[in-house]
């Protein structure tokens, strides 16, 4: 694949109230070496005032009805020309002008994700968040079972998404497929390079952060960690199951009998079909 930037910067938008704050943000940059992408829903006219603000600078405009934010970031890959990628979407900003100076110039190191801090704004109630991912440079997909890395603050190498197995979001999820995403490149063994500098300003908004997808984040998340064998098959007993009990195990692959306390694994068997 040849590049034609270095960076290509992928916004995703739909009817977003703090759109301008998202737009100012990237055309200020003082390091310019990007083009950007914008995936609009077929938003308002509202919104569509705002962007013909910016489209002078907007490389790549694409406003159609979508199904979902996942299908609305595949279809942004597909006009990807830059040797990295970075997801800002629409309500999210650049911590400062300066930022992709920093990243790209003043802290460049090549590797497969490069990732930052995150500053996370909430707005009702007001209750800001500074977020710093973690240092760990040999990142297993046991790592995210209890931490994250914040994909406003992450630059990835475009050969994760169209080289050798590449990459695609799943559709069918409604919240976790850049977890997924995380999980497969780590699975693959991906050099993770955290730099020391505010990336964004997240946006607290958003459905991820919504209570009412909640149970649909658990349920899809546990579907993740299922997929990648990241659930541990311990069960939950009652005080009397402790005196005896018979369970099978989560993967269903062990019986698991209790006698008064003390518990045999014991490998289930399978009858030929």
């Amino acid at each position: 694949m040849t590049y034609n930037k270095k960076l290509s910067i992928i916004t995703i938008c739909y009817n977003e109230p703090y759109l301008e704050k998202t737009c100012e943000s990237i055309v200020n940059q003082t390091w310019q070496d990007f083009e950007w992408i914008v995936i609009d829903g077929g938003s308002n006219e509202q919104t569509q005032k705002v962007f013909d603000k910016y489209k002078y600078r907007i490389n790549k405009f694409v406003s159609e009805p979508d199904e979902g934010i996942y299908n609305a970031m595949n279809k942004g890959l597909k006009f990807v020309t830059g040797e990295y990628i970075h997801f800002l979407n629409a309500g999210d900003y650049y911590f400062n002008n300066d930022v992709l100076l920093e990243v790209f110039e003043k802290h460049f190191v090549d590797s497969d994700i490069i990732h930052g801090n995150l500053y996370i704004s909430y707005n009702y109630p007001r209750d800001d968040r500074f977020c710093i991912t973690s240092n760990t440079q040999n990142i297993t997909p046991e790592f995210f079972k209890k931490n994250m890395i914040f994909q406003p603050a992450s630059f990835i190498n475009s050969k994760m998404f169209f080289e050798n197995e590449g990459f695609k979001f799943n559709e069918q999820y409604k919240i976790v497929s850049d977890l997924e995403m995380w999980l497969e490149f780590a699975k693959r063994g991906a050099r993770f390079l955290h730099i020391p500098i505010t990336v964004s300003i997240f946006n607290s908004e958003g459905i991820s952060e919504n209570p009412k997808y909640r149970e649909i984040h658990i349920q899809e998340r546990n579907l993740l960690f299922n997929k990648y064998k990241l659930n541990d098959n311990k069960i939950k007993y009652k005080p009397l199951e402790q005196i005896f009990s018979v369970k099978n195990s989560q993967d269903k692959k062990y019986k698991i009998i209790t006698i008064f306390g003390v518990k045999l694994k014991i490998k289930r068997k399978y009858r030929k079909q």
